[in-house]
């Protein structure tokens, strides 16, 4: 793990080269707790070495679930017997575990688990994933901080989430995998995660229809078996990496990525100038004339993913024009604002619109990450200005990144850790 304090940058060096892109964090998280499902041995390949999938080791770890590593490999060995609970102090790294809710239920009839933690970013309620079990059979109750979670036995019923949610379409998915009967899920996610995770469930036994559209079918099975599978690359890395070399000015090819996986942010990278090459498991970005003002709305897959908006938005900051960026899933998703403004960013913001003028110069200066994306924004912005930047908050960043700051300097980039406090 790192501990170092900051990540030290000097800007205004040109990106180039390859570069490729590990599993998906949003996949992988989610596919780590499949096993809870059934014992037996799992390998997940194309594993990303980042501290969240070593939160969810430890979460593993808590329920009797073994796990180690082995390179890019994830070896999760599950018992005949695995516990229900997971404590406060597991669960406040990260909202994912949340997930385990519907699993456990499905498994073992009830579930104890303290309110997750994870990323300042206002309220991502956890009531439509409660509202949805408890239609399928379960009874919840909040004890001092933990939600218990009972049933007697989860039966297949058709859920219409409110809205589009990864999380709710998860938990009801791994429910309903194990329920009596057929669960439909309608209004469902259709991020890739969504669709790669049904994937490895299907290879465990599941039967699933429809995943990757808004009506997900599952006719429950009596059990499932363990499996192996490969991870997804994972397309907000990829994004980065993409946004990274053209605000630079520079080129490269990001390996390891389904483009089908970055329709709309490919489409405004275009807007961008960029000129984009891509074919089935990479895409080519090549810096043109000059960077130009685009609109950009986030909304769940096939829009512009949310984890997305503050890296692109970073990589406007020098462009020719004004840039209107609508935020539509997180109403706190513009906490990379007044850090780069900082750096001599003319940003203005109102409820969920920025509007950014391009200036002619950002400088460096010392800014602070307060989530993942917030600090992959900053360092996007470091990379771009005059003089030396010193991004603390750094645990953050490497929640989401294997090792940014190794893949960025294979680029070119002027960047290290330190321990200075300065």
């Amino acid at each position: 793990m790192i501990v170092e304090k900051h990540i030290s940058i000097e800007g205004n060096h040109k990106l180039s080269g390859d570069i490729n892109v590990k599993g998906a964090k949003n996949a992988v998280l989610k596919e780590m707790i499949l096993p809870i499902l059934s014992e037996g041995k799992y390998v997940l390949t194309n594993v990303p070495l980042i501290a969240d999938v070593q939160y969810m080791q430890d979460v593993l770890e808590v329920l009797g679930i073994n796990s180690t590593f082995q390179d890019d490999a994830l070896e999760i060995e599950t018992p005949s017997q695995i516990g229900i609970e997971a404590p406060y102090e597991i669960v406040q790294k990260m909202r994912a575990s949340i997930i385990i809710l519907g699993p456990l239920l499905a498994r073992c009839g009830e579930a104890r688990i303290a309110f997750p933690g994870g990323d300042q970013l206002g309220p991502r309620p956890v009531q439509m994933h409660l509202d949805a079990l408890e239609k399928m059979g379960a009874n919840f109750e909040l004890d001092h901080g933990v939600l218990i979670g009972k049933t007697d036995g989860l039966n297949g019923v058709e859920i219409n989430l409110p809205y589009a949610s990864v999380g709710a379409t998860e938990n009801v998915l791994l429910a309903a995998v194990l329920a009596k009967g057929r669960t439909v899920i309608e209004n469902a996610a259709r991020e890739p995660e969504i669709v790669d995770i049904a994937n490895m469930l299907i290879k465990m036994g599941a039967n699933i229809i429809g995943a990757g559209t808004s009506e997900i079918i599952i006719e429950g099975v009596e059990k499932l078996a363990p499996t192996n599978h490969e991870i997804i690359g994972d397309r907000i890395v990829a994004g980065t990496f993409l946004a990274a070399i053209l605000s630079t000015k520079g080129s490269g090819k990001i390996n390891g990525i389904n483009p089908e996986h970055l329709p709309m942010e490919i489409k405004k990278l275009n807007e961008m100038g960029a000129k984009i090459k891509t074919n089935a498991t990479s895409i080519s970005v090549e810096y043109q004339d000059n960077l130009k003002a685009i609109e950009l709305s986030t909304l769940p897959f096939p829009g512009v993913a949310t984890d997305l908006q503050p890296i692109f938005g970073s990589a406007l900051l020098l462009a020719d024009g004004t840039s209107i960026l609508t935020e539509n899933v997180y109403d706190q998703r513009f906490q990379w604002i007044p850090e780069v403004q900082r750096m001599g960013a003319n940003i203005q913001t109102g409820w969920q619109h920025a509007m950014i003028k391009g200036v002619k110069r950002l400088s460096g200066a010392p800014v602070h990450a307060t989530d993942i994306r917030t600090g992959a924004s900053l360092i996007i912005a470091a990379l771009q200005a005059d003089g030396f930047s010193t991004i603390s908050g750094i645990d953050h960043i490497n929640r989401g990144y294997e090792d940014i700051v190794m893949s960025l300097s294979s680029l070119g980039g002027v960047i290290e850790y330190n321990n200075n406090d300065g």
